[in-house]
């Protein structure tokens, strides 16, 4: 497995953050997806949430959810997105004063084609960085 890890600060609140991030049904709030639906099956950890875009359908399960240290956890059940035949990631949120924080976006992963692991990983971060502005964009709206 590979990894990808990118820190970047949030000019919001660390609980305001987590309080959208940690809602795993409620990704397609945030994530700025311009098509796309979800279905959710089943609650808490080992709930699966099914998304449909334009990249593809995606099932991802949540592996972890830890309220006091603000980590989530979650792994791809099946879908190829970005050129990856297994990935698991994990979301770290940690305060950095009143009103900020940082957020550690880490994946693990396994290319379909290993002569693109690195394409794999451009990709990856891309869609952390994405996943970031978006999430930050969103939770600063709601304040």
């Amino acid at each position: 497995m590979h990894k990808v890890e990118i820190r970047k600060p949030a000019k919001v609140p660390a609980e305001a953050i987590w309080q959208v991030l940690s809602d795993f049904g409620g990704f397609m709030n945030w994530a700025r997806f311009s098509q796309g639906e979800i279905e959710v099956e089943g609650e808490g950890i080992g709930m699966i949430r099914h998304l449909k875009s334009a990249v593809g359908d995606i099932g991802e399960q949540l592996t972890s959810l830890d309220n006091e240290t603000r980590q989530i956890g979650y792994r791809i059940v099946y879908g190829e997105p970005i050129g990856m035949k297994a990935y698991q990631a994990l979301v770290t949120v940690i305060a950095k004063g009143h009103d900020s924080c940082e957020i550690n976006w880490s994946g693990m992963f396994e290319p379909i084609d290993p002569d693109t692991r690195d394409q794999v990983a451009e990709a990856l971060a891309g869609s952390y960085q994405a996943m970031h502005q978006a999430l930050e964009s969103y939770t600063l709206a709601r304040l």
